[in-house]
């Protein structure tokens, strides 16, 4: 359905144990794994950018044309197809209380930013803006930012 709408699908890989299907890879334009899910999907080391950027390509040859990495306090990188990696250093926060929701909360946002038509390198920015608000809250849904304090930050990076 979305795909019939022109709506971008994105799968953030949390949770997902083994390989994907090559069926379901067919339909998911970015998939989104952290550095730990992307080496239980492919089953390759993920320490070094050079071994993260390895394990993208190998997502690539499984189907998935996108691969948004979420890096923690590295940042994130998005790996499309064909292409050199958009990497996005992460906007550290002064005081982190609580990790937990950020990985959830940069895929949204960058989702958020792509269907309003934001170049891939500006989406990443605003992604990292809204995990940086993420981890100075407790909890994983009440850090989840607010679009105008995103967008404030967003705008001072």
């Amino acid at each position: 359905a979305a795909r019939n709408a022109d709506v971008p699908v994105v799968l953030d890989a949390g949770g997902i144990d083994g390989p994907l299907p090559p069926e379901l890879l067919g339909f998911v334009d970015i998939l989104s794994p952290n550095e730990t899910e992307l080496a239980r999907l492919t089953g390759m080391p993920t320490e070094s950018f050079e071994e993260i950027a390895r394990a993208a390509l190998k997502c690539h040859e499984l189907g998935a044309k996108q691969v948004l990495a979420k890096l923690g306090h590295k940042g994130s990188a998005l790996f499309i197809e064909g292409e050199n990696p958009i990497q996005q250093p992460a906007i550290l926060a002064k005081t982190v209380i609580d990790t937990t929701g950020a990985g959830d909360t940069l895929t949204s946002a960058f989702a958020v930013a792509l269907v309003e038509g934001n170049s891939k390198k500006d989406c990443l920015r605003f992604a990292a803006a809204a995990a940086c608000l993420c981890v100075q809250v407790k909890g994983a849904s009440p850090s989840m930012p607010d679009r105008i304090s995103v967008s404030d930050l967003h705008n001072c990076q």
